[in-house]
This record gives C-alpha cells, structure tokens and sequence, in this order.
C-alpha cells in the first residue's frame, strides 16, 4: 500500500511539474551555453526520438566552480541512479523519470508532493541539458554559470552520455604546410564531442569543436559550423583525417596516431635520499624516461590512477602503486617518492571575493611548503608559515594537508587550480591558486 501511494503522489507530482514547465516555456535557443568539456553551437544530430536516453552519462562541474566528476544511469524503464563512480556502488540520488512535449523531468525516490526534490533536462543528441539545479547527495548543483573571462558564454549543467566508447582519446600529428610545421592534437570524447586543436611552435593557432559518430572503420567529424569530414583507421591504428592547420587554410589529410597514453603523460618530480632531483617523464605514447644524478632509465610503461607498470630496456618488469598525484618506486638502488607536475612548484591568487588579499603557495619536491598572504590595499603581511605537505583523499578529490607547527590545512587539488578557505580575523576567505 505504501509502495502504491508513493507511486500516485509521485505521478501527481510529475503532472503538476510539467503543468508548470509547459506555461513558462523554454529557454532562449540562441543562448550559448557549454560545460567544462564541450562547447556546443549549430549541429545536425538525430531526432531524440531516435536516440536511446538509456545509458551511462558523465557530468563534469569544473566549470560550474567545483572540481568534481560524477555519473548518471538511466535504465530502459526510466528509473535514474546519481553516483560519484561508474560502478553505482553508492547512490547520490535515484528516482523515476517523466517526459512531456521534450522536457524531462527526474524525481527522486525522496520526493514527496509536500517537499518536491526534482530536476529537470532536455535533450541534444545523445546529451543532456539541464534546466534546473540538480541534487546530488547532500548538494543542489547549479545548472548555469556566466563565464567571468567571457561574459557571452554560460557555461550549462549538462550529462555526456558515454557512447563510442572504443574510439576515444587524443589523436597526435604532425603536417608541414609551406615550409611550416603545424602539431595536431584530436580529442574524441564522452557526448560524441570532438575538439580539434593546430599548435605553430606550441602556439595554438586554430581550434575546431563538434560532434562525431562511428562505425567500425568509419569516423565521420561534424564540426559545429556544420562542416564535415569523414576518414577511415588503418591496420595500425590510424586515422586518416581531413582537418585545416590555421584559419582560412585549406583542410589537409594527415595521418593520426593514437595516443594511448596521453591522460598519464607528463612529468613527476622527487628527491633521492641524496638530495639529487629526480625527473621521471611518461610520454603519450607508452614511454618513459628517468633521471637523476648519474643515473638514468628509460622504456615503456602502462598506467592507471592506481598502478604504473614499468618494463625498462634494461632490467626487469616490475610495478608499483600511485595515486593521481603522487607515485612512489624504485629506480636503481633510490626508493624515490615523487609528486605530478600538476602540484609542484609555485602558485599564486587572490580571494574569490573584492578584499584585495594574495596568497603565494610554493610547494617542493622535498615534501615542504611554504605560504604568504598579504593584504596587498595596506602593505601588511597575514600570513607567512612554512611546514611539510602530504597528499591525502579528500571527500570529493584528492587534497594536499599542510602541516605547520601542529596545525593543519587543507588544499582542494582542482583541474583549475588549488582551492583552500583561510580564516583571517575570524574571516572564513576562499583563494583559487594557479600556478605561475
């Protein structure tokens, strides 16, 4: 009986919702909106009725000010599930779904008519734009946010749905033009979206985005300007792909290689227990290279957020554990910990709000830190404290503790930047740091 209830209270309320969602209309269509890893502009895309809505869908709110990435699912009866990994292990919210006239509408099991917990999307070809703030645990997402930089772009709350899995992943080139060389970087990724990027001596020169779609040895790009180019993969691995190197130049086809392990590539820094600066570097192709001191190594490696594994030239197959953003293993006769690029080196900002406060944090590859706030309107220093760092998993992303002097403070790692709120004056104050 109570099951049953439940179920006429939620169709009561799924009526009353879009009632009211059908007066007030839809949003402007000429609004330009984005999330944190698409753009979208003019498209051709398939009905939504062709389309299925079940599947996995990814929401990144970078942009939307919080570093953070978590999923959808939606089931073929149109039950939902929220949860912050693709194994649905912990449910961040779930419920039913409603449509009328293109507008959906997902109710969560805890919504009752008294106190409604809803959120409501349309549909862009295989994604999902939200239309109102969306809960997720404990929090309500907002759903649009004016980009500070760019006032004309609002960047939008939007599910990615996880579709052509298979062929992700950036794609490498290189294509001399006139004398010139121009180096291709091709993202294929989550939401059929593709962004297209020419760098002149790592310069960008011209950038491309829109969506794709695939099918066994055929990849057909649509840019947003409704442009399209179709190419086919080779025995190899490799596309063969129409794209111009700079504005106003003809589109070239150039051979693509793909980089299978772009998302580790990078470098990361640490220290021997001689105090010699050791530099490991992971290329986007399945390559590494270490250094320090007298001694070096190089060969190929496979990575994941957790375990590298490493198979040198010379020597034995072997692996260790990692993190994001830290790594800890054994090369030569040094046990050496080392931290990513990402987290290494100097940073700087200011309050995310008008006091005109700066903050410099400069962290080393010897685990120590240092932080000076200074309030830059009457010359007075705040802060200026030294200590060492830890990396530690936070509840939402990774964090670095600072530990000065028995005290302890905590720094969100963000895409974007470092976050970290200190009290001054009994003043909670929000810094976003970037690195210099």
């Amino acid at each position: 009986m109570k099951r049953k209830a439940w179920q006429i209270a939620v169709l009561t309320l799924l009526i009353g919702v879009l009632l009211l969602l059908s007066a007030c209309g839809k949003p402007k269509g000429e609004e330009q909106f984005s999330s944190s890893s698409t753009e979208t502009g003019a498209e051709e895309v398939p009905a939504a009725a062709e389309i299925p809505l079940a599947g996995e869908y990814m929401i990144d709110i970078t942009n939307l000010g919080m570093g953070l990435q978590f999923y959808l699912r939606i089931d073929e009866d149109n039950t939902f599930v929220l949860s912050p990994s693709r194994e649905f292990m912990s449910d961040r919210g779930s419920g039913k779904i409603g449509e009328l006239e293109g507008t959906y509408v997902m109710i969560y099991s805890d919504s009752t008519p008294e106190n409604p917990k809803t959120a409501t999307f349309e549909r862009e070809g295989h994604n999902l734009v939200f239309r109102s703030t969306l809960p997720y645990g404990s929090a309500n997402i907002m759903y649009e946010l004016q980009d500070e930089e760019n006032p004309e772009v609002v960047h939008r709350l939007m599910a990615l749905k996880l579709i052509y899995e298979e062929y992700w992943g950036p794609f490498l080139a290189s294509v001399e033009v006139d004398g010139v060389q121009y180096d291709y970087e091709l993202n294929l990724a989550a939401g059929a979206r593709y962004s297209f990027h020419s760098y002149l001596d790592g310069v960008e020169v011209y950038h491309e985005t829109g969506t794709f779609r695939a099918d066994g040895a055929l990849l057909v790009c649509i840019s947003d300007d409704g442009e399209e180019t179709a190419g086919s993969v080779n025995q190899d691995g490799e596309w063969l792909l129409e794209f111009r190197p700079a504005a106003g130049k003809e589109r070239i086809a150039t051979t693509f290689k793909h980089a299978t392990s772009a998302d580790q590539a990078g470098k990361w820094y640490g220290q021997t227990a001689g105090g010699e600066l050791a530099v490991l570097e992971l290329d986007a192709f399945g390559d590494y290279v270490y250094a320090a001191g007298e001694y070096s190594e190089e060969g190929t490696f496979s990575a994941r957020s957790s375990l590298i594994r490493l198979w040198p030239v010379l020597g034995e197959y072997r692996e260790y554990s990692k993190t994001p953003y830290t790594l800890e293993a054994v090369f030569g006769s040094d046990e050496v910990l080392l931290y990513s690029e990402q987290i290494i080196g100097s940073f700087a900002g200011a309050t995310m709000a008008s006091e005109a406060y700066t903050a410099q944090l400069e962290i080393t590859v010897s685990g120590e830190f240092t932080l000076l706030i200074v309030d830059e309107e009457n010359g007075v220093e705040l802060l200026n404290e030294a200590g060492s760092f830890q990396v530690v998993a936070g509840p939402m992303n990774y964090q670095l503790a600072l530990e000065a002097e028995g005290a302890v403070r905590v720094v969100d790692i963000w895409p974007t930047g470092l976050v970290t709120t200190i009290n001054i004056d009994s003043t909670d104050y929000r810094f976003l740091l970037t690195k210099n």
